[in-house]
């Protein structure tokens, strides 16, 4: 038996990553996780949702790198996990800005 093969609708390459992030909204912060990246933005998992289109502020802490902020706009959302207290959501982001935040030295 034959399955078609599922056609790729991705425009860019993604690296697999683990990163804590927080996100900060107009309104509220909260703790994610980014599982991927890619030139045009990252997969963002949470105990918290967001909305399409709604815009956050990211910031991570890669080992042995300066922290980065970015800004990005929510392109999906969807729930993975509904056994959790509250579910755990997938959300896809889309890069607006991305800034290099200087460190004390």
């Amino acid at each position: 038996m034959n399955f078609p093969i599922k056609q790729e609708r991705r425009r860019k390459p993604r690296s697999k990553c683990n990163l804590l992030a927080r996100i900060h909204t107009a309104s509220r912060s909260f703790d994610g996780l980014i599982k991927n990246v890619s030139d045009d933005g990252v997969f963002l998992c949470s105990s918290q949702k967001l909305l399409p289109s709604e815009c956050v502020r990211i910031t991570v802490e890669p080992t042995g790198c300066a922290p980065l902020e970015f800004d990005a706009e929510v392109v999906w959302s969807r729930i993975l996990r509904h056994d959790e207290p509250g579910g755990l959501y997938a959300m896809g982001c889309r890069f607006i800005d991305v800034y290099l935040m200087q460190t004390a030295t």
